[in-house]
């Protein structure tokens, strides 16, 4: 974060003073390099805390946002791309992994399509490509989209940039169980808002750092309630339909 070649104003660490998941002695607060800010915040909004809070501390002012996950290391250009992706689309909220609301991890339903073209294009997984990934024995990995365009659902795991005003005050007010899934409930309060989710797919490569703590405690594993990811997903992509009139609803 601290080496892009874009000219970066502030990098902040939002963490809640509770966990809902766990709770924390001040002692185990993380000791930051020099340059990152530490931004303790009085609600756990689940993984959406890395960025609501952010927007509200900068709503009003001429800004960009992005945030990203903390256990991926990202290459140098990584911000000056949202940069520039967001000069080329002012209006929209810019990702570079980001999926279809048909994907199976999310509604796995063909029942609606977005009306915004272009779409962005995934890659075809065909002999090629399945060729090359058993020639290096599951090492080589291409990126997944090869034309830019729309997508339903970003995911933050590659970065998104956001101005401050895109979420209402809705996006604050996050249902039990919603929290669990910060990528389709962010992506649907865009949507409530008629801010278009665009996917740039001039991206690169990023390299997994995950410790097999971090794995055992990932979010993705979590089962809340009874509910594991696709089934929050499901559900919060549910809400939305019933309460917003989005998404096919």
């Amino acid at each position: 974060m601290l080496s892009q070649t874009a000219e970066v104003a502030a990098v902040n660490l939002y963490i809640p003073r509770n966990y809902k998941r766990f709770s924390y002695a001040q002692s185990d607060l993380p000791v930051l390099a020099k340059g990152v800010n530490l931004r303790l915040v009085d609600e756990d909004l689940g993984p959406a805390t890395k960025v609501l809070p952010a927007c509200r501390d900068y709503y009003g002012q001429d800004a960009c946002i992005l945030y990203c996950d903390d256990d991926k290391i990202y290459d140098r250009d990584w911000a000056q791309r949202f940069l520039d992706a967001s000069k080329e689309h002012p209006d929209c909220a810019i990702c570079e992994r980001g999926s279809h609301l048909s994907h199976p991890h999310y509604a796995n339903s063909r029942s609606w399509a977005s009306c915004r073209h272009p779409q962005a294009t995934p890659i075809r997984r065909g002999l090629r490509y399945r060729t090359r990934r058993i020639l290096s024995l599951g090492q080589w990995k291409s990126l997944k989209w090869t034309e830019s365009g729309y997508v339903d659902i970003l995911e933050g795991w590659g970065g998104v940039m956001v101005k401050p005003n895109f979420f209402g005050d809705s996006a604050w007010r996050i249902p039990d169980i919603l929290w669990t899934v910060d990528d389709v409930w962010l992506s649907g309060c865009l949507e409530g808002q008629g801010i278009p989710i665009w996917l740039n797919a001039k991206s690169k490569p990023i390299i997994k750092e995950t410790s097999n703590e971090v794995e055992h405690a990932a979010l993705r594993n979590l089962v809340y309630k009874g509910y594991d990811r696709k089934a929050a997903n499901r559900q919060c992509i549910d809400y939305f339909r019933q309460n917003f009139g989005i998404w096919g609803g």
